[in-house]
């Protein structure tokens, strides 16, 4: 009966194979233990009746509950579909046509993981997922509240994106960013990683307390560690003991502990800076020219002392004419007063260096060469970039729990501990950043590799074994796979914590490569795909969405990292919310910035850019780490009249009619497996080619909209091509950016 009603939707999908659904009280009093509070346990993948289907463990799990519900698994999605949907889910790009033509001639039994290999080993992984990563970390590229000041925090998110790329280990991907700074004999990689916890508000208004919003910050840093690295909603702690979850006032403020000794005031000047403690890191062009610098001066400030002794005996020798025109400002004048004798040292000293800037030209040339060394060298300091880091107080902040969670307030003197529930730190751990840190990646931890795992798989099936991805505490949903997810959880801490090696694991499964297709059946008795007896298929993330037209089209830039980038924003945008500062008088920028990855667009955190919300990318004011999924006709409007989809469109209808022959059809085909890996059916092709035959007779008729159309974007525009032409094809070309298919992975 519970698995009946379980299937027709009355319970959720959180049935163990037996059929008994896993216990989560909603009491935190309960004498019972709830499933993610308890350390998971490696089981041991079940036996199926379908022996050949499963490719690894992961198989075993989901063909189990399938055949428990007696539903099969669907056929594998065909080759290009599981090329576009692995290229996107591992690199946020779609593939290339010849990326596509190899994998479907390479005929090697290995042929699937060898693409897997390839996109895992792309500079374009890190970029993909450091995008998820940043929603978390709430990263933004200004400091919120009203005044909202730019601040450059870029050099954080540079250090993300190379941590994935070099596969840095999740324990050492956390340890570094929680307490990177803490670490013995820390790297200056590892300091950078903590700017982490520094991405949080400051509030740079006039009249506030500082002590308030120092508090507000620290309270922040708890409820986003809790968060992205434990999955629970430790804030309800900073006013009373959590409704739900068994933590308490006491043991939220002792979480808090861990991060109050930051020697911060709470607040920031009313300028667009970084704000202390800071770390300057200057490139290697910075660093060599510095080094250059700093050997020059010492070697030209002795010998300009040198010179100085020399002239010594000369400084007395001033030429009559010289002295005459003296006048009262030129400080000469009163020392040459004084009688030889009758000056001090100090005196003789300054006359000897004034007669040398007039008299010595050899003298007068290296000084000017020194104070030019010395300019250089200071405008070169001032452009070196910085990075908010963490940093200890050499004497901790004495810590109380706040009546209410008001700042002022203090109730009894608590020190830093983990909640209650979970015990005490590791032993021989520092009580600290640091044994906070270790304690979270211990296997030990019942939560750390259930969460980062469930939010691997949300990643690539749209949802998570656990819906509630944000809430692994009480309220949460219950698994839909529970052995899978503590399977999973084993595996990542038996891989060492082994991102790519995880993420291979799972994109070889069977249950990874099925076809997305729906059927009437698994409509009715699993419309959410919870029981996987499919593969998955939802709409591409935000910045996918715009990344994708870019590489389809050519403009996409390779460059990775570096400052935040201005591409197309609607005209005055931020002039209402930003009327101070370099957010104010928004201009796009010119060249290859306006084509790079949306991953670097930057971040105004009161009003993020308007295309990434449209499609549901969240606010970066606090940390989110699981988006909505949204769907609506200003979504369709975008893509059809925002700047940067209409001027993709033009130039890929530059290479339609450049490189795809000399046809409608073979223009459209060519475009069509650019978009999305495939050529269309010849029902599409002929209804593309009927509107661009259509679209042609149009533009011919009215040259003038042709033209408008045409301009839109910097991107050079092929004087050879005729405008009419031109311009059908680059409504074609929307088209293609337009489908369902173009904006869906499936």
């Amino acid at each position: 009966m519970c698995i009946e009603r379980l299937i027709r939707g009355l319970l959720p999908i959180g049935v163990l194979a037996t059929g008994v659904l896993l216990y989560a009280s909603a009491n935190p009093t309960s004498t019972k233990t709830h499933w993610a509070f308890v350390p998971p346990r490696r089981p041991t993948p079940p036996t199926v009746r379908l022996a050949s289907w499963p490719r690894n463990p992961i198989d075993k799990f989901i063909l189990a509950r399938l055949e428990q519900e007696k539903l099969a698994p669907s056929p594998w999605a065909d080759r290009t579909t599981l090329l576009r949907r692995v290229s996107l889910d591992l690199t946020g790009i779609p593939p290339t046509p010849a990326e596509v033509d190899s994998f479907l001639n390479d005929h090697t039994p290995n042929a699937y993981e060898k693409v897997v290999d390839r996109l895992l080993a792309s500079p374009r992984y890190g970029e993909r997922m450091a995008m998820d990563w940043l929603d978390g970390a709430r990263y933004a590229d200004s400091n919120g509240y009203q005044a909202d000041y730019e601040r450059y925090q870029w050099l954080w998110r540079d250090w993300v994106i190379n941590a994935y790329n070099q596969n840095l280990p999740f324990d050492a991907f956390t340890l570094d960013q929680i307490a990177g700074d803490l670490l013995p004999n820390a790297t200056q990689e590892q300091k950078v990683a903590t700017g982490f916890n520094r991405n949080h508000r400051i509030n740079t208004e006039g009249g506030v307390i500082p002590e308030e919003w120092r508090v507000e910050t620290v309270i922040d840093r708890v409820e986003t560690t809790s968060a992205v690295w434990l999955g629970l909603t430790m804030g309800c702690g900073r006013c009373h003991d959590h409704k739900y979850d068994p933590i308490t006032q006491n043991d939220f403020y002792r979480f808090f502990a861990f991060f109050n000794n930051v020697p911060e005031s709470g607040t920031g000047v009313e300028r667009p800076e970084n704000h202390p403690p800071l770390l300057k890191l200057p490139s290697s062009e910075q660093e060599q020219h510095l080094a250059e610098l700093n050997r020059k001066l010492p070697e030209l400030s002795a010998w300009l002392n040198t010179r100085l002794a020399a002239n010594a005996t000369k400084s007395t020798d001033w030429r009559a004419e010289d002295i005459a025109h003296l006048t009262d400002k030129d400080p000469a004048k009163p020392l040459l007063s004084i009688a030889p004798d009758k000056r001090t040292e100090p005196q003789k000293r300054e006359l000897n260096r004034l007669w040398s800037e007039r008299y010595d030209e050899e003298y007068k040339q290296r000084l000017t060469e020194r104070n030019a060394a010395e300019k250089d060298r200071a405008e070169t300091e001032g452009k070196i970039n910085s990075v908010m880091v963490m940093e200890e107080m050499p004497q901790p902040r004495d810590c109380f729990v706040l009546i209410r969670g008001q700042y002022d307030h203090h109730g009894p003197k608590v020190t830093a501990a983990i909640p209650a529930v979970f015990g005490a730190l590791l032993p021989d751990t520092p009580n600290n950043r640091l044994g906070l840190a270790q304690w979270i990646v211990s296997p030990s931890n019942p939560l750390t590799a259930r969460v980062a795992v469930n939010r691997m798989w949300e990643k690539l099936f749209g949802v998570g074994l656990v819906r509630t991805s944000e809430d692994f505490g009480t309220r949460a949903e219950v698994p839909s796979h529970p052995e899978l997810l503590d399977w999973l959880a084993t595996e990542f801490i038996r891989l060492h914590w082994d991102m790519k090696a995880l993420q291979k694991e799972i994109v070889m499964s069977a249950t990874y490569r099925q076809s997305s297709r729906l059927t009437p059946e698994l409509l009715r008795r699993d419309p959410e795909n919870r029981l996987l007896a499919r593969g998955p298929r939802f709409r591409l993330p935000a910045e996918m969405i715009r990344d994708q037209a870019l590489a389809i089209s050519g403009l996409l830039s390779e460059k990775i990292g570096g400052p935040s980038v201005r591409p197309y924003q609607p005209e005055g945008i931020w002039d209402e919310t930003s009327v101070y500062g370099n957010l104010h008088n928004y201009k796009h920028d010119k060249g290859e910035n306006l084509y790079r990855r949306s991953l670097y667009t930057i971040w105004k955190r009161t009003a993020a850019p308007p295309e990434m919300t449209l499609f549901d990318a969240p606010g970066r004011e606090v940390c989110r780490v699981r988006r909505s999924r949204t769907n609506t006709p200003l979504q369709a409007l975008a893509l059809m009249n925002d700047e940067t989809f209409v001027e993709a469109a033009r130039v890929l209808a530059q290479r339609m009619l450049t490189e795809g022959g000399s046809s409608p059809e073979t223009r459209i085909a060519y475009a069509f497996r650019r978009a999305v890996a495939r050529p269309p059916t010849p029902e599409e092709a002929r209804i593309l080619a009927a509107g661009v035959r259509k679209q042609l007779a149009q533009y011919r008729a009215h040259p003038e909209a042709a033209q408008k159309l045409i301009a839109v974007g910097d991107a050079p525009r092929d004087p050879r091509l005729d405008p009419a032409e031109l311009a059908a094809y680059t409504m074609t070309a929307s088209v293609l950016l337009n489908m369902d298919e173009m904006v869906t992975k499936q």
